[in-house]
């Protein structure tokens, strides 16, 4: 069989009209016969004729032994038997091509010294980053600090990290940070919030082989002790809207990991070839439910400072409350707990005494009175509801007391002598015994004095419960000072889990922002619109990727979170897996908070900052070594393209003007079409 003639570099030759030839197929190429061990053409053509011989003895010895007559005739058995040539030709070609491509893989790995694995992959594109970007335009790594200035501690950090290998890292994206703007998220559907914000751009590229899992990404949200603040992730759905899907508070010491799923949309040019055999309709449906696909990928991620707002809220200087470690734990509580209004706790005028002036040692002083004093009402108020409840359960105790009394005593039940009755001793606290204790010693006084039962009859449950109150009746609560404060704990913790303090205390009416109204804020003098910045890149994606490998890709939370806490600052650190209450519970959290501390709106937040990320994959039909092996495709050309392509639509500036000048001829070589781009993404 040979098949040595397909890997020959040459062309097939046709025969002359007039001439003849015994071979399937003329080759032309080299003929010289000192070309080495390489085969040449002239010996190729050798082995094509030795093949049409054997086929054309094979078609006379087939025409001898079978008649030419019937159904099965000589013609379809030389039919089976090329089939069957041509079938060992195929197979044997290609154990010659696995052959060749094994030598080339053990060639490769040898020179590299171990098989590239995508982790490998992904690691050395940082590497080559470094070299292809001019350091302003480099990708720089997800991990941002929450701090008010660079002269501040930080509050904790944010970051999207990547898993590999039981290991965690934060990924590396191209980071474009643009001036402050003024933008706004609704609360509720009265409320609206509005921030002024510097926004961060980042472009995330992800590198899919065959055979690879999608990327295991989280965004993991840390809180340092005594620190606070609040992370919302959801959608950028306008140039000006904010649309928060979860809301959370992060404070002392909260670690909060959230799973980021990955999933990739078509590629621009595979959506143009599916719509076009639609109808108008159709082709117009498709590109509506696209273009939301599209905004979908603009993952936003806002962070927000709780004490700066606090400062403002309660009118307090700047600082104020950095070393106010207390006051702002307390002030929090209120909030998010009592939801106390913040007018009955902010500095006015009218708390200063006459000549008195506002320096902001008094002003931080009157605050702390003002929340001392809701404290003690609280407490106040608490105290009455437990009281309210100690009296409900003593009238309940009576009313099912008169109830018995009515009722026809039992004729083998003779009353208790309750004159006899006489306070157990006390009773040492090593002789208690059982799981009553000191509870059947009393038992035991109350019946032995009691008028004997007669014999034969037990006391009945009524009875006994009429034995149990007159005994409740008669007790003394000084004497059994413990038994009381167990009850009164009870109490006062089911009170405080009712949410008591209902304060009669008014307050003061808040106008709500209404929708669409401008911020109260500073205002961005040219905005940008990042809503376009997916279609600017699906735009890019289709007229610079001629491989179509470039997938939009949506990033959404997962379902399954994990939270880390300290409660108690000497106690141990417990982990828990948030479901959908969980993540409910922290989002009505940090959304009372907000309505707090912004005045249902009227406040605009003063320290913020959004975080947009937007993702895509190029996907990769092979694995890392046969995309280089059987492909003969560098894939770092590929990935660089794709890199600059989206770093392009984030910079708004030419490919040519982010690259180091030393690779930029390199590229142009292999992607002239980066070339085209010379002007900056209107």
């Amino acid at each position: 069989v040979p098949s040595l003639p397909l890997f020959v570099n040459g062309s097939a030759q046709a025969t002359e009209p007039g001439g003849t030839s015994d071979a399937l197929v003329l080759l032309c190429g080299d003929v010289a016969s000192d070309a080495g061990p390489v085969l040449s053409a002239e010996d190729c053509n050798r082995l094509l004729a030795e093949e049409a011989r054997l086929l054309a003895e094979k078609r006379r010895n087939i025409a001898e032994a079978v008649p030419d007559r019937g159904v099965y005739t000589a013609a379809e058995a030389y039919l089976g038997v090329c089939l069957g040539h041509c079938n060992d030709v195929l197979v044997h070609w290609s154990e010659s091509m696995s052959y060749v491509e094994q030598l080339l893989r053990d060639q490769l790995v040898a020179a590299i010294g171990k098989e590239v694995t995508p982790a490998d992959f992904a690691a050395y594109m940082q590497f080559h980053y470094r070299k292809l970007f001019q350091e302003a335009y480099a990708p720089s790594p997800f991990s941002f600090a929450v701090r008010r200035s660079s002269q501040h501690s930080p509050e904790g950090a944010i970051s999207v990290e990547e898993s590999q290998a039981a290991m965690q890292s934060p990924i590396s994206t191209l980071l474009a940070t643009g001036s402050p703007q003024a933008m706004n998220f609704e609360l509720d559907a009265s409320t609206t919030v509005s921030f002024t914000s510097k926004v961060h751009l980042h472009a995330c590229l992800v590198h899919q082989f065959s055979g690879q899992s999608t990327a295991q990404l989280s965004l993991v949200s840390r809180a340092r002790q005594f620190s606070s603040f609040i992370v919302m992730v959801g959608r950028v759905i306008s140039a000006t809207s904010f649309d928060p899907k979860f809301a959370m508070l992060l404070q002392n010491k909260d670690e909060l990991q959230i799973p980021l799923d990955l999933s990739t949309i078509p590629t621009p040019k595979e959506f143009k070839d599916a719509i076009e055999s639609l109808s108008p309709e159709q082709r117009a449906f498709a590109k509506a439910f696209r273009a939301m696909q599209l905004e979908s990928t603009l993952f936003g991620i806002l962070v927000i400072q709780v004490k700066p707002q606090l400062e403002q809220l309660l009118k307090l200087p700047d600082d104020s409350l950095t070393k106010e470690i207390k006051l702002t734990q307390d002030l929090m509580q209120l909030f998010i707990r009592y939801q106390i209004p913040s007018d009955l706790l902010s500095f006015s005028d009218d708390l200063l005494l006459p000549g008195e002036s506002a320096t902001p040692e008094k002003q931080l002083q009157l605050v702390k009175g003002q929340v001392q004093a809701m404290q003690d009402i609280i407490e106040l108020a608490k105290e009455a509801e437990i009281e309210e409840r100690r009296r409900e359960e003593k009238q309940r105790r009576l009313e099912k007391k008169g109830r018995r009394s009515k009722a026809e005593p039992e004729p083998s039940i003779e009353p208790v002598e309750k004159k006899n009755i006489k306070k157990p001793a006390k009773r040492n606290p090593r002789g208690a015994g059982g799981l009553l204790g000191g509870f059947g010693s009393m038992m035991k006084a109350i019946v032995g004095r009691a008028t004997p039962v007669p014999k034969g009859r037990l006391l009945e449950n009524e009875a006994m419960d009429d034995v149990m109150d007159d005994c409740m009746d008669d007790m003394d609560y000084d004497d059994y000072g413990s038994d009381c404060a167990e009850e009164d704990g009870s109490l006062a913790e089911a009170a405080d889990a009712e949410g008591a303090a209902a304060v009669d205390a008014p307050a003061a009416p808040v106008k709500a922002v209404p929708k669409g109204s401008p911020a109260a804020g500073p205002t961005t003098v040219a905005a940008r619109d990042y809503t376009r910045v997916a279609k600017q890149m699906d735009e890019q994606f289709e007229k610079l990727d001629p491989d179509s490998s470039l997938r939009p890709t949506i990033i959404t939370p997962g379902n399954a979170w994990r939270k880390t806490s300290q409660p108690k600052l000497l106690g141990e650190k417990k982990t828990e897996e948030l479901g959908e209450d969980g993540q409910r519970r922290m989002k009505m959290e940090a959304f009372d908070l907000l309505d707090a501390i912004t005045k249902s709106g009227a406040l605009p937040l003063s320290h913020a900052t959004l975080h947009i990320v937007v993702a895509a994959t190029h996907c990769f039909d092979k694995t890392v070594t046969e995309t280089v092996i059987q492909e003969n495709v560098n894939p770092i050309e590929k990935v660089e393209r794709s890199s600059l392509i989206m770093a392009s639509a984030v910079h708004q500036k030419a490919a040519s003007a982010l690259m180091n000048d030393s690779s930029c001829a390199r590229v142009l070589a292999h992607s002239p079409q980066l070339e085209d781009v010379s002007e900056k993404v209107k």
